[in-house]
């Protein structure tokens, strides 16, 4: 069988896709049909701000289309949620809180929310920044297994972004590789823009509140979902680390840590089972031990086991990456789209902290965890 949304092969009894996350059949609800059909939405407005041109993709929270911003004539990706999230008064201002905090973000790999309200029959809408590009998910499906330095610097990207969340008090919390698009400007490739913040706390508040009670609509992504997420633990930056990790197994392997046919069983072994590192998942690639321990150990079971912080995750990456030698298909330097972050501000000792992604002075021994810096940031990774 082969899902109908990525078209990967499952096994005939698969729910849920091994490769995109989706379910392969109706465990995964689309938007509600009060949101209307695809053809019947195009010219529609919304709040007399935003003109629909035409549907981009749908899930289980909402449907997200290509619109116009009226006065300025600016295209912009438009996610109307569904009408029933609108409609509880406690869920209205979770979201009003939620929106107008990750609004406030303003990384240059995050993508940019300019506005968000609710429609006159109760929808609730967000409109953000149209990306041009595809996303990892396709980038992993067309390329994967990625080479190690492309997959680095990519993830060292992610990081930045989310580590700035963090600063913010904001966890990603459904952080997979649709929700991480790729842009390619002039001679630089592999630019990252994160998106769909908030909408994963919507999800969790929507699901505290009973307000969505059909199968699967509060399902995350399983492949991606770390154990103490599945158990409805407190959660704090580490569980986004984990996302990562998962995410940086994929591109370098081409294959998901864990795969089974059902849900259950998909969640079971992210609670009690190791993957293999990824050097012995594929063999033929003759990946690095230094790359089995960097995502091994942000796959860690405990959060207490992971990076501490997304930053300092992120600086484990970028003093791999000044080890390796440039990528030969970049036009002159060698560079991997790695946008420049200033060190804006402090370090924190909890999840929440954030600077620029500078590596240390010397490579990591055999890529072993090491000690955060006790000096400010510098800048920018090198090439």
């Amino acid at each position: 069988m082969r899902c109908p949304h990525c078209q990967a092969p499952n096994a005939d009894d698969a729910r849920f896709c091994g490769s995109c996350g989706k379910a392969t059949q109706s465990t995964e609800p689309v938007s509600s049909s009060n949101l209307g059909e695809a053809p019947a939405m195009i010219g529609r407005e919304i709040a007399g701000r935003y003109r629909i041109l035409a549907k981009l993709g749908e899930g289980g929270m909402g449907t997200v289309y290509r619109a116009e911003q009226i006065s300025l004539k600016r295209t912009v990706a438009l996610k109307l949620l569904r009408p029933d999230v609108g409609n509880n008064a406690i869920l209205l201002r979770r979201f009003n809180a939620e929106a107008e905090a990750v609004a406030k973000l303003g990384h240059p790999n995050t993508v940019n929310i300019f506005d968000f309200g609710q429609d006159t029959d109760g929808s609730l809408f967000i409109a953000m920044e149209y990306i041009e590009g595809r996303s990892l998910r396709v980038a992993i499906h067309a390329d994967a297994p990625l080479p190690i330095r492309r997959a680095l610097a990519i993830a060292l990207q992610v990081c930045s972004s989310i580590a700035d969340a963090h600063m913010h008090s904001i966890i990603h919390r459904d952080l997979k590789p649709d929700n991480v698009m790729l842009q390619d400007r002039g001679r630089t490739r592999d630019v990252v823009r994160v998106l769909d913040f908030g909408i994963a706390k919507l999800r969790d508040d929507t699901r505290a509140t009973h307000a969505m009670t059909q199968a699967g609509d509060m399902l995350g992504t399983p492949q991606y979902m770390a154990p103490e997420q599945i158990r409805a633990e407190a959660i704090d930056g580490r569980t986004d680390v984990y996302a990562l990790g998962c995410m940086l197994y994929e591109m370098i392997t081409a294959r998901l840590p864990f795969e089974a046919p059902t849900v259950m069983a998909l969640l079971s072994k992210h609670l009690l089972e190791q993957p293999p590192p990824p050097s012995q998942r594929r063999p033929d690639l003759g990946i690095p031990a230094f790359i089995d321990e960097l995502v091994m150990g942000a796959m860690a079971k405990s959060p207490d086991q992971r990076p501490a912080t997304m930053e300092l995750f992120g600086e484990h990456i970028a003093a791999i990456l000044a080890t390796l030698p440039g990528d030969p298909s970049q036009p002159s330097s060698g560079s991997v789209g790695v946008p420049y972050v200033p060190p804006a501000v402090a370090r924190y000792e909890t999840p929440a902290a954030h600077s620029a992604f500078a590596p240390p002075t010397g490579p990591p021994a055999g890529a072993a965890p090491f000690a955060p810096r006790t000096g400010p940031p510098t800048g920018p990774p090198p090439p």
